[in-house]
């Protein structure tokens, strides 16, 4: 892409979208994050931002989404919204369009973080080398890998978790009486997750409280005990995602739950689940794990391909 052009950049959650502008004079500016709540349909967004802005259409257009991209038509997973990569590319882009799985985009940042943007709990010296991967639980769970600079999209947090404690058998027979199916990752490893976790343990239909709030409270035994199952599935998930990727060059986990988490989280015991395999110690033991304090990862994966 030219770099004289104007380019939007959006990172769309299930939840949020960050949206800015770049040029090569002013970088990034003009950010602002938006509840997805708020509008019908990415058009009326974008709208509204250029709107709130006072500013003309971009010339281009870089999209994270939190959503498969197989197609022109791109339907979101944890929230009632789709468009047409077609259709919103000749409204809004009067060059080019480029969309993406919104893990896919944040991927591009992550070989480029500084040492201030991370802590790392394993072999500092792997993080250069190798496949690495970056897991995101929010609104749903989200994995992406970067091998050899190139980012690849997955659907890994559908996968059904396995039954390897009491808890999560337990877990897993209450969701399959409520919702019909088998239980996946995402269905514990997200804010909806956090909430089922807390109401199943508790009995307590209606929770007035946030899972964030649940997460940080360290008085209520519900609240504890969700933190302690929630924390016990996520480094599951990551020794199954590094053994799947092969991941030596680092687990990148990001976002506000793991920064809520993470704050108290015993590692030497994260890690003691994260390489509990019988076959398979030996690899694990060279897989650092990385908390990514940086924020706006989306912006930065755009950056990237703006190079």
């Amino acid at each position: 892409m030219n770099k004289e052009l104007t380019t939007l950049i959006s990172d769309i959650g299930g939840t949020n979208c960050r949206i800015s502008l770049f040029t090569k004079e002013d970088g990034i500016h003009k950010e602002r994050k938006l509840k997805i709540s708020k509008f019908n349909s990415l058009e009326n967004l974008f709208s509204e931002y250029l709107k709130l802005e006072n500013i003309p259409s971009p010339d281009q257009g870089i999209l994270g989404v939190a959503a498969p991209v197989v197609g022109d038509k791109v339907k979101f997973i944890n929230v009632n919204l789709e468009f047409s990569q077609k259709k919103l590319k000749n409204k809004f882009f009067k060059e080019s369009l480029i969309v993406m799985n919104d893990l896919e985009l944040q991927a591009l940042s992550i070989s480029k973080l500084n040492k201030e943007d991370m802590k790392i709990f394993g072999d500092k010296d792997s993080l250069s080398k190798k496949s690495k991967i970056l897991i995101r639980p929010g609104t749903g769970l989200g994995l992406s890998g970067l091998i050899a600079g190139n980012a690849i999209a997955t659907e890994a947090g559908h996968l059904n978790i396995p039954q390897e404690t009491e808890e999560l058998t337990y877990l897993s027979s209450r969701f399959s009486q409520i919702y019909k199916r088998s239980i996946t990752f995402e269905d514990l490893l997200s804010g909806k997750g956090i909430l089922f976790i807390h109401k199943t343990l508790s009995g307590k239909e209606l929770i007035n409280r946030t899972s964030e709030e649940i997460l940080l409270d360290s008085f209520d035994n519900y609240c504890v005990e969700t933190k302690r199952i929630f924390t016990y599935t996520l480094a599951l998930f990551c020794r199954y995602a590094a053994l799947m990727w092969g991941a030596k060059g680092g687990v990148y986990l990001a976002g506000s739950i793991v920064n809520t988490i993470f704050q108290e989280v015993d590692m030497v015991k994260f890690r003691e689940v994260f390489e509990d395999s019988t076959t398979m110690k030996d690899l694990l033991l060279t897989c650092p794990l990385v908390h990514v304090k940086s924020k706006n990862l989306g912006f930065k994966g755009a950056l990237r391909l703006l190079e």
